[in-house]
């Protein structure tokens, strides 16, 4: 049983999303409350996730989405260091403080602000301890920054950890996209 369970995937540029109301964020929002939901019918308690633009941000929105029909699931949001996002234009900076006050728990890995990437393993590996599984939306044929994370996951689980990992593709998400359009 996965109990906590790491969600992350494609920022929204790979995404070719770049408005708040796209159609396309839409989909993925449906999708991911769909997945999310049958984590929790199983027994998942913990979302947890980063705060990148993109997939992880519209998870936060999936999961409220879930929370609303009385399901017990909570919403961890883990930044890598400090002062996460204080680069990123007003409006990104605006989704960002949205998306931080609608979860149930936010916390940084470091107190000090971006200054290696190591910072960014250190997250991958408190991750790792922390999750019992995770769920990306990657597709290993494509690339993307969803590359680094799922080769700390392969890597995690080539040491012997039991770890789960299901993989979301394109062709996932755009059957999923086909079945809502026929429906």
């Amino acid at each position: 049983m996965i109990k906590n369970l790491w969600i992350t995937g494609y920022r929204s540029y790979e995404l070719g999303i770049f408005k708040d109301n796209d159609p396309k964020a839409k989909v993925i929002q449906d999708f991911f409350e769909q997945r999310i939901t049958n984590y929790a019918e199983d027994g998942t308690e913990w979302i947890l996730t980063g705060a990148q633009m993109g997939t992880e941000q519209i998870i936060g929105k999936a999961v409220q989405e879930v929370q609303k029909k009385d399901y017990n699931i909570k919403h961890a949001v883990m930044l890598p260091f400090a002062e996460f996002g204080s680069q990123w234009n007003e409006n990104n900076q605006a989704l960002l403080n949205v998306f931080l006050r609608n979860a149930d728990y936010v916390n940084k890995i470091t107190n000090m602000s971006y200054h290696s990437p190591r910072q960014l393993k250190l997250w991958q590996g408190f991750m790792l301890e922390h999750t019992d599984g995770a769920l990306i939306f990657y597709d290993p044929d494509s690339g993307g920054k969803p590359k680094y994370d799922y080769e700390a996951i392969k890597d995690y689980q080539d040491r012997g950890n039991d770890y789960q990992l299901e993989l979301i593709d394109f062709d996932s998400m755009q059957d999923f996209a086909n079945m809502l359009y026929d429906n």
